[in-house]
């Protein structure tokens, strides 16, 4: 049997997908009411974190997403016309007032390469966004991009990205390289892949100099994206 693949978000970690389809199942979709929107930082903040995992994600955030809330599953189009009529699902608002269902169990299972890749990038450049974050508040008082409201603490500050998004942003790198297929990754013990660390010193290198040159990091407070 395989390793288990843990899910390692920027918000929250997990030890498998699993933990991490049955925490957002009970914290999220069961928590909150039909047709009440995500408020809760850290629920919106793990939601956000597993749209930029996945891989529709510009599709799914279209002119941006204004926030989440709970809607029935049925409600929405094509194949999930066939799921129970009282099941419920996560949907997105958009800022232009257009509404979507979305499957956070698919983000979650992201499979193959391209999302084993982000996931490894991301981690790479941890201390470079931990660093950007410290250094803000170390500078005076901080402000959110998106509102221009205060934040309060560090802690409740999180790193986005701003022209180009973090899903352009790897992209590009990943074109560069020639493709997400090129780009190496550790392995778990010969096993279940694991993503984590790049596995060329020369690519890690040419990240993190990618990331210096071309990224536009921004801090934002957690219930706001």
């Amino acid at each position: 049997m395989g390793a288990r693949k843990p899910v390692n978000l920027p918000s929250k970690q997990f030890p498998s997908r699993k933990a991490a389809k049955d925490w957002v199942r009970d914290e999220i979709k069961d928590h909150y009411g039909l047709e009440e929107v995500v408020t809760d930082p850290l629920h919106v903040a793990v939601l956000f974190d597993l749209l930029d995992r996945d891989d529709d994600a510009d599709e799914k955030v279209g002119a941006g997403v204004a926030e989440f809330f709970i809607r029935l599953t049925s409600l929405g189009q094509g194949h999930i016309r066939y799921v129970k009529s009282d099941a419920r699902g996560i949907w997105i608002r958009r800022v232009d007032g257009s509404e979507d269902d979305w499957s956070y169990t698919s983000a979650i299972d992201q499979e193959g390469i391209k999302s084993d890749v982000k996931d490894a990038l991301r981690a790479v450049i941890n201390d470079e966004r931990l660093a950007f974050r410290d250094s803000a508040f170390n500078a005076g008082p901080v402000y959110c991009d998106r509102t221009g409201k205060l934040i309060a603490s560090l802690q409740d500050a999180e790193v986005r990205y701003k022209d180009p998004s973090w899903a352009q942003l790897t992209e590009s790198f990943a074109k560069e390289l020639g493709g997400w297929d090129k780009i190496l990754l550790t392995a778990g013990e010969g096993r279940t892949q694991i993503s984590g660390s790049l596995a060329d010193a020369h690519q890690l290198q040419a990240w993190k100099s990618y990331w210096h040159q071309h990224a536009r990091p921004i801090l934002v407070a957690k219930s706001v994206r």
